[in-house]
């Protein structure tokens, strides 16, 4: 049964995030969220160049 409910909750996560997603207020976070992880990739790679 453990096994199971955490199976649920899973998916249960997954279901919420693709809801969220599909929302404008989802997209923005999303567009954000690259953002931040590109700057981050950058900062990486200059930090080997240095």
């Amino acid at each position: 049964m453990a096994k199971n409910a955490a199976a649920i909750k899973r998916n249960n996560r997954k279901i919420h995030a693709r809801k969220f997603l599909a929302t404008p207020e989802g997209k923005a976070w999303l567009e954000q969220k690259k953002a931040e992880e590109a700057e981050l990739k950058m900062v990486a790679e200059v930090r080997t160049f240095i």
